[in-house]
């Protein structure tokens, strides 16, 4: 993969993720609350996951502190919306920032537990935009559960959208 990858991937993310929280804009607040005994609860902490993957996984990426997110602060789709977008635009801006070679170069981070490793930044960029997918299939389902009919955030929807 290259930087044109991830600048393509950078515009399926947020393609979906408008789509994704348009659709959850529908939903009665009691079910966005509802824990539903899935990874992360339900459709809340699944998006908070979501969220907070991402600030880490920025944070990481810029080499800065992580400054954990509150949970008790996203009340509504509009709260994550914010949120959301501001990390986007910070996501952005690091790809928008490197180039082939230092996609290629090793970053040394941290994990919660304190373990450190060394990978390359291909890395955290591939496992960033694939964890969006997965759990956005998890939203789906539990929209579903609840009886909301959710929107198709597939990549190829993106591509025939984008090229219609």
């Amino acid at each position: 993969m290259n930087k044109n990858d991830f600048v393509e991937l950078l515009e399926y993310n947020q393609w979906a993720k408008e789509r994704l929280l348009n659709s959850l804009a529908q939903v009665k607040p009691e079910d966005f609350e509802k824990d539903m005994h899935s990874s992360h609860g339900g459709i809340k902490g699944t998006l908070f996951h979501m969220v907070n993957a991402e600030n880490i996984w920025v944070s990481r990426l810029e080499g800065e502190q992580i400054i954990p997110l509150d949970i008790s602060q996203l009340k509504g789709v509009q709260e994550f919306r914010s949120v959301w977008d501001d990390l986007d635009n910070r996501l952005s801006g690091l790809i928008a920032g490197v180039n082939d070679e230092q996609l290629k170069s090793r970053m040394e981070y941290q994990d919660s537990k304190g373990n450190k490793y060394f990978q390359p930044r291909i890395w955290a960029f591939s496992q960033l935009f694939n964890h969006f997918t997965y759990h956005r299939g998890q939203i789906v389902a539990l929209q579903r559960q609840l009886g909301y009919k959710p929107v198709n955030t597939d990549l190829i929807g993106f591509y025939s959208e984008k090229r219609s």
